[in-house]
């Protein structure tokens, strides 16, 4: 019942802030109202038993509602509120197992595009790769909240920069933010190169009672890609082929426990190939623990999938999925299976994310 009742006053907040926004919108210059709605449904399943890096087995099962409301106007400002709702099946809750909020200002130009609030997580181009974000992570972290810039029109060649603030600072919580900034170039020739870059800041809480300081982890990828298609069958469906290759290098710094950088490095390759949603793509990493305080912050410093701490020199990933879009982008379907290996074991990986988008706009004049 306690659950329930904070879950419920969560809610009256949130409808009090929408009918708020509605009635502003009548005193605003607004041309548009937006109404809408995310759905997402994961399935992830984990089986690292024979592995010695991967960190637990488990599943994830869970389906998530993002009702919105918006008002745009001057055809490129737009003010968003909604709600996001979650629920983890087998969850004993009464309602839903999380409720938070979605707010934000988005300015959105043919080039450039602003963001600043609890905006999704998905707006950001960069930082695609697991060594920054695992799947689970995206899914159940889906908002960044602060700001994000980016200048460029497309994924293929563009500029961005983001801060996500994590935590803020309490008796029982450590302040915590990133600072993220991702570019990319494309030739036409299909030739690209670009980087990604994550700081990470793991601070202090304020209970006196709590010796542990502060950590810095800074992540840079630079890269270099080249993407190929290859026109079969008339060109109707065409295999798309990519290789990739990443220098991995790191900053790393505990403060209470040892106060000294640790630097290690790394590189990657990526080879994938695509035909009609049908993908196989391999991962090969070759170097140090890129994760060096893993064991004493776990995933509350790192997000991404745990292998990149393997002290074996190598992590593999061996990925077969499938990924398509219906009804105009309406529907998306994403499926696969992934074959992992730590320089100790292998282990495997079964994924389903199924999600459905749909919105759209109710042109109106304001009030005089």
């Amino acid at each position: 019942m306690f659950l329930l009742s904070i879950i419920m006053r969560r809610l009256s907040l949130y409808i009090a802030l929408v009918i708020v926004l509605v009635a502003g919108v009548q005193r605003a210059s607004a041309q548009s109202l937006l109404l809408g709605a995310d759905f997402a449904t994961l399935f992830d399943n984990t089986e690292y038993s024979t592995m010695s890096y991967a960190g637990r087995s488990e599943t994830l099962f869970s389906a998530r509602l993002t009702p919105y409301l918006g008002v745009e106007w001057s055809q490129n400002s737009r003010l968003v509120f909604g709600a996001d709702l979650v629920q983890d099946f087998g969850h004993d809750s009464k309602f839903v197992s999380d409720v938070n909020v979605l707010m934000y200002y988005n300015l959105s130009l043919p080039k450039v595009k602003v963001f600043a609030g609890i905006f999704p997580r998905c707006e950001m181009y960069g930082l695609r790769t697991p060594l920054f974000f695992d799947r689970g992570y995206r899914y159940y972290h889906n908002r960044i909240q602060g700001v994000m810039a980016r200048y460029g029109a497309t994924d293929r060649s563009f500029v961005e920069f983001a801060m996500d603030y994590t935590g803020m600072r309490s008796v029982d919580t450590r302040e915590s933010f990133m600072i993220m900034s991702a570019a990319r170039h494309t030739l036409p020739c299909g030739f690209g190169f670009g980087y990604d870059f994550l700081m990470g800041h793991y601070a202090k809480d304020y209970n006196p009672a709590t010796a542990d300081g502060v950590v810095d982890n800074l992540m840079a990828t630079p890269f270099i890609r080249f993407d190929y298609s290859l026109a079969v069958g008339g060109g109707s469906a065409p295999i798309s082929l990519g290789a990739e290759a990443r220098y991995i290098v790191s900053l790393q710094r505990d403060r209470h426990a040892e106060n000294v950088w640790r630097t290690p490095m790394g590189g990657e390759i990526l080879v994938e190939a695509e035909w009609y949603g049908v993908s196989l793509r391999n991962r090969l990493y070759l170097g140090g623990n890129l994760l060096t305080h893993y064991d004493r912050y776990g995933a509350d410093l790192y997000y991404g999938v745990p292998f990149y701490r393997t002290m074996e020199g190598i992590y593999d990933a061996i990925e077969l999925s499938y990924n398509r879009s219906f009804y105009d982008n309406t529907l998306s379907v994403e499926a696969g299976i992934s074959l992992d290996y730590d320089g100790v074991g292998w282990g495997t990986r079964q994924f389903i994310l199924l999600g459905v988008n749909f919105g759209g706009k109710i042109p109106f004049k304001a009030n005089k």
